[in-house]
């Protein structure tokens, strides 16, 4: 059990005895009752059957800390040792969805929505400006208070509402890291082409039915292979070789772009080809394209509490996180146009990803000019994808896996789980054709946006910044995250009203033969702009007709019950630190619970503040 313990009035003072004069409570009836409930979920009994040994030996590994239907050590907010991300740490987390095939080759998507090069980057910088404002807001609960996704779940839909949120979460990571892994499969194939020409030109054996050849076959699994090792790593360990994986890939597009325009003598046709839009349908496709490049990146903004909570300052990760996002992803993304640009110059084909233009070069020529540079092109982009894919998608399923069998799931098993099930998705389908590619990019959004929106409005419109933690661990009635049977309906009702109205518009986009109602495709093309709207102004307006209340909103914890607080937070939180030297407080408030005839109320008795 924890020992969730408070200040001693003096030396002397001995907490299991009732002498309460010139004691003064600092915990409530109500904080002692959530307590004394956290203990009864995390009761141990010793297993006196085979099975009950099975399934405990089943439990994950948690050194004697707490566990239960709510609770093991990776959901817990995390301890000052571990908050070590500081600028470069979050400009690398930012930046690896930049420094990535996805972004080298977003050009594609784009200019198939008929806009040229010069308003594809336009509309780029404005979303990514836009994306990092919606990231540092929802950054707060983890920079603050040191929690995950998975508990701010719980905050804004209850502790049994919080289940749609992660399952949504959970669905998208299994997509995505699919998607990751192939793209990161064929970066591998570029270091394999530069060791062997025969594995270059290797002879594909699957039938025409399967959309993909065995070599790409190859590098799938040889990188889920790469991947694997990872999972045991601890999430906050990998800020550094994401840094370095960030610098190599940058270098690997720097050069590809430096020799292709000077080869071509120019950045090609592309970059001149004139706009036949209307004044209208420019507009629309200017907000499709901001859409479709803040969709592909929109469950990183969803789940930025999972690695805000790293941080070692609010400063130097606003920072990190608004360059890491503006800078590389404006950059990249204008190298890979101007890559394709030039590419439909020399070869006659727009080459969009890196793997297409070092094939070129190696079936070209296959000397050791061209195999070098396929090498150290493939180890920097794949580089790139490993880390990427393990952050954003591997280590956050396995959080969110965490936060739903917490007695058997840790990030660990987690993300082994979405690895193993990633072949599920059949990533290699998406790259049948653009519009496919487009359809899949543009869609995500629709499921995160209402999840950003009110975790933001319910953090600092209700509860004004303050949240308790103890609350989140706990199946009482009483509990700040309860609501109404465990659910806040009001967030719910949002969310679903928020994902509904861009259903129609995702439909319209993807089955072309129907006619098109075109308010709501044009509200699916504008979405990351409307849904905040509808979904915040329901929220809002639902909770002006029932009002939200709880007599610890907008308040927070008395005590540092977990320990993981400096002595600066605590005094800007008013909050009393933690000490170990009292013994078990569950047992205490247990025995105090047990006795009929106690002589003082119990807030007087159980919980500790300096003599008056």
């Amino acid at each position: 059990m924890a020992a969730f313990s408070g200040i001693l009035a003096d030396e002397e003072h001995n907490i299991a005895t009732k002498n309460t004069n010139g004691v003064k409570s600092v915990l409530s009836n109500t904080d002692i009752a959530i307590v004394q409930e956290e203990a009864r979920l995390e009761k141990s009994e010793e297993p006196t059957t085979r099975w009950k040994r099975f399934i405990r030996a089943l439990e994950v590994p948690h050194e004697g800390k707490p566990i239960s239907v709510l609770r093991n050590p990776d959901l817990e907010p995390v301890a000052r040792n571990e908050r070590t991300w500081g600028f470069w740490s979050f400009f690398a987390y930012w930046g690896l969805p930049n420094f990535a095939v996805a972004t080298f080759s977003t050009g594609s998507a784009l200019l198939a929505l008929n806009l040229n090069i010069q308003q594809s980057i336009g509309a780029l910088v404005i979303a990514n400006v836009i994306i990092a404002g919606f990231t540092i807001l929802n950054s707060n609960p983890g920079i603050k208070y040191h929690i995950g996704y998975t508990l701010a779940q719980r905050m804004i839909f209850g502790i049994y509402g919080s289940y749609i949120g992660i399952i949504i979460r959970v669905g998208l990571s299994v997509v995505f890291y699919g998607y990751q892994a192939w793209l990161g499969g064929l970066c591998l194939n570029m270091v394999f082409d530069s060791f062997s020409n025969n594995y270059l030109n290797m002879k594909n054996t699957f039938p025409e039915s399967v959309p993909m050849t065995r070599r790409d076959c190859i590098g799938f699994i040889c990188f889920q292979l790469i991947q694997m090792p990872l999972s045991f790593v601890r999430p906050s360990r990998v800020n550094i070789p994401s840094i370095i994986s960030c610098f190599l890939t940058l270098f690997a597009v720097i050069g590809l772009l430096a020799y292709l325009t000077k080869v071509n003598g120019g950045p090609g046709p592309l970059y001149y080809e004139e706009v036949t839009l209307s004044a209208g349908e420019r507009s629309w496709m200017w907000l499709f394209a901001i859409t479709i490049w803040y969709s592909g990146i929109s469950p990183g903004v969803a789940n930025q509490s999972d690695f805000s909570r790293f941080a070692s300052g609010r400063l130097s990760c606003y920072l990190g996180l608004f360059i890491g996002i503006v800078l590389p992803g404006t950059f990249i993304s204008l190298a890979g146009m101007l890559c394709a640009s030039a590419c439909k110059q020399l070869y006659g084909t727009a080459y969009w990803t890196p793997d297409e233009i070092i094939s070129q070069w190696l079936n070209t020529d296959y000397s050791a000019k061209a195999r070098a540079a396929s090498f150290f092109i493939g180890l920097s982009f794949t580089s790139s994808q490993v880390f990427l894919n393990m952050t954003q998608n591997g280590y956050a399923c396995g959080m969110d896996l965490a936060g739903i069998f917490p007695k058997f799931i840790n990030v660990t098993r987690g993300t082994l789980f979405i690895q193993l099930l990633s072949w599920v998705v059949q990533p290699w389908t998406f790259f049948n054709t653009s519009s496919s590619f487009l359809n899949a990019m543009s869609s995500i959004g629709i499921f995160t946006t209402p999840i950003v929106t009110i975790n933001v409005i319910d953090f600092y419109w209700f509860r004004k910044s303050k949240i308790t933690l103890i609350d989140f661990f706990t199946l009482s009635k009483r509990g700040a995250y309860w609501f109404d049977y465990g659910c806040n309906w009001r967030a719910l009702v949002s969310l679903i009203v928020g994902i509904v109205l861009g259903i129609p518009g995702l439909v319209y986009q993807a089955q072309e033969t129907l006619k098109p109602n075109m308010a709501m495709l044009n509200y699916f093309y504008g979405y990351m702009f409307f849904i905040p709207l509808v979904t915040g102004f329901l929220y809002l307006g639902l909770n002006l007709i029932s009002p939200l209340k709880h007599e610890k909103l907008g308040q927070v914890d008395p005590i540092d019950f977990f320990d993981c607080f400096t002595s600066k937070e605590l005094s800007a939180l008013s909050m009393l630190p933690f000490q170990d030297n009292i013994g078990d407080v569950y047992q205490y408030l247990d025995a105090q619970e047990q006795d009929s005839e106690q002589e003082y109320p119990i807030q007087e008795v159980a919980i500790w503040q300096e003599k008056s």
